[in-house]
């Protein structure tokens, strides 16, 4: 076992981070290291398990569980990061259901017992920490005052939380344990554009759903509540849409010329990862945070605001 030194900590990319999603990804890894935590990613990691969702009984939960002990096995780490909100739900509800219900504890180990990849059973104690929450508990607000060589001054952006990374309550603790954030009206994310030099817009869509996960079946749906939340933002003179899942990257940014199709102008915005404007910020190039990957082509306002 390669066990993480203080500095370090196990990291989970999903499936999305390393593919269609890498400059969260790669950024998500820029920001944390220059300020003081290298993102050190598990192996032999698997899917969170979103597919299996409607899967009854313990097999939905072994697959996140699974990647909790391999942090714990391989890296010595009870807690694993990860950047993505739809993992850090099925992560979050896998451990809550298993820390309060013996019985599916049992049927989980079970599952462990039968594939015998490891000696002992999963017993809940460590957390799955979202990257957001993560940073600016481990570091806060002062270390990205401190790291900021570009202040962002003059680019207003909307935070766009989406749903899952502070709800449901009872499976994220927000709202019921002190240092994490609210479940409806958040405020990390305000916090961390502020501390770069960014103008956070109010728009009332922050923790709205974009209808991600609905997309595939339900595709009108999805871009409906899109459309709402870019024009809301757009009317409040918003120059991008910062956000912290792929998910919603994929039903904000990925879609967007669909849904300029069908909705307009209006809903023509940039799409951005939060910890691509903080690695612009901590001073580096727009190339190293990879904003030429974001369809929304948010290269332009970029440019005209002086970045």
């Amino acid at each position: 076992m390669n066990k993480l030194n203080e500095n370090q900590a196990a990291y989970y990319p999903g499936c999305a981070l390393l593919t269609i999603d890498r400059a969260y990804n790669s950024s998500s890894k820029l920001v944390s290291k220059k300020m003081g935590i290298e993102l050190v990613e598990i192996p032999d990691y698997n899917c969170c398990g979103i597919g299996e969702m409607k899967s009854k009984g313990a097999a939905a939960m072994y697959l996140p569980l699974r990647n909790m002990m391999l942090a714990q096995n391989r890296l010595g780490s009870k807690d694993l990061v990860m950047a993505c909100s739809v993992c850090y739900h099925e992560f979050e509800r896998s451990i809550t259901r298993v820390r309060e219900n013996r019985n599916e504890l049992e049927a989980v180990n079970a599952i462990f017992k039968e594939a015998g990849e490891f000696e002992e059973e999963y017993a809940p104690g460590g957390e799955a920490r979202h990257i957001l929450e993560f940073l600016y508990n481990e570091k806060g607000v002062d270390e990205v005052k401190r790291n900021t060589v570009k202040p962002l001054k003059g680019l207003k952006a909307a935070p766009y939380y989406g749903c899952l990374y502070s709800r449901p309550s009872m499976y994220t603790f927000t709202d019921k344990k002190p240092h994490m954030d609210n479940s409806e009206r958040p405020r990390f994310m305000h916090d961390f554009l502020e501390a770069i030099g960014a103008e956070t817009v109010f728009y009332g869509n922050e923790v709205q759903c974009c209808g991600g996960r609905n997309v595939v079946q339900d595709e009108e749906t999805s871009f409906t509540l899109c459309s709402q939340t870019i024009s809301k933002a757009k009317k409040a003179g918003a120059d991008v849409i910062a956000l912290i899942c792929p998910k919603c990257a994929g039903a904000l940014d990925v879609n967007q010329p669909k849904i300029v199709e069908k909705f307009g102008k209006d809903s023509e915005l940039p799409i951005v990862y939060l910890t691509q404007l903080m690695a612009l910020a901590f001073g580096f190039s727009k190339k190293e945070a990879e904003f030429g990957d974001m369809i929304s082509e948010p290269l332009k306002v970029l440019k005209d605001r002086g970045f």
